[in-house]
């Protein structure tokens, strides 16, 4: 039962990768019959997570929210790009919050090579990456969340509630549906709500992918962000509509 577990669970991950696989293909590599990978996409299918077609299957768009260790890998030369910008914003020994998120993550990862900020954080990867360097970093405490990688709840909005930053770097899920940055955890949008309210620059970090995808909460408003930074590849005219509620900042 464990390794069939094991199998179905490696089996969703590549499908979150590659967004198809094949059957022949998934018999091969795990050295098991046709049949049995038809009955593993026939469960993962009746869980909701994906599509069957002829040879194999495709992933149910919005079925499931990504593990962070996945997102990590989409799209991460744009996530670069993006978090280069972002380092550009940054003062000279500033405090900023950053969230959760891969290309936040990416953010961290150029800090190491800076000193003197303060950083708060509710993200594991982020503290993990900035724990060698030069600056201050603060991780708040708060309740374990696996699929982001983060902590949430009370404990880490009050600690969140005793500080004012000059700005912070907050990830985003798709908004094509929604007036505003999203996530698609309920708990992960309120905490993020929480880290708007005290900043005084607030910056969102979202690949162009995000402004045709779907998420399901809207963290806030579009006018309570000061810039949005995403790659020149976006559609022109969702830059354009969006422009008339913050500032959108390209990059290459």
């Amino acid at each position: 039962m464990q390794l069939m577990n094991e199998r179905r669970e490696l089996i969703l991950e590549e499908l979150i990768t590659a967004g198809t696989v094949y059957v022949s293909e998934l018999a091969r590599k795990y050295q098991v019959t046709y049949e049995t990978i038809r009955k593993d996409l026939s469960q993962l299918e009746k869980k909701g997570f994906l599509v069957k077609c002829h040879g194999g299957a495709t992933l149910k768009k919005g079925a499931i929210e990504n593990p962070f260790q996945i997102r990590e890998k989409e799209n991460a030369s744009f996530k670069k790009s993006i978090a280069q910008k972002a380092l550009t914003l940054l003062p000279e020994n500033c405090s900023m919050i950053i969230g959760t998120g891969s290309s936040a993550l990416e953010l961290a990862k150029l800090l190491v090579y800076r000193s003197g900020f303060k950083i708060f954080t509710d993200s594991l990867p982020v503290a993990n990456t900035l724990i060698s360097s030069q600056n201050q970093v603060v991780l708040f405490g708060g309740e374990l969340r696996d699929k982001s990688s983060s902590v949430f709840g009370g404990w880490t909005v009050s600690m969140i509630n005793e500080i004012q930053v000059d700005a912070c770097f907050l990830g985003t899920d798709g908004f094509s549906n929604l007036s505003g940055p999203s996530s698609p955890s309920s708990s992960d949008a309120y905490v993020d709500k929480a880290i708007i309210a005290h900043s005084d620059k607030k910056y969102i970090l979202g690949d162009y992918t995000k402004f045709s995808r779907k998420s399901l909460y809207k963290i806030c408003e579009w006018q309570e962000i000061t810039a949005l930074i995403t790659n020149d590849m976006a559609d022109p005219l969702l830059v354009a509509k969006l422009e008339k509620q913050t500032q959108v900042i390209l990059c290459e």
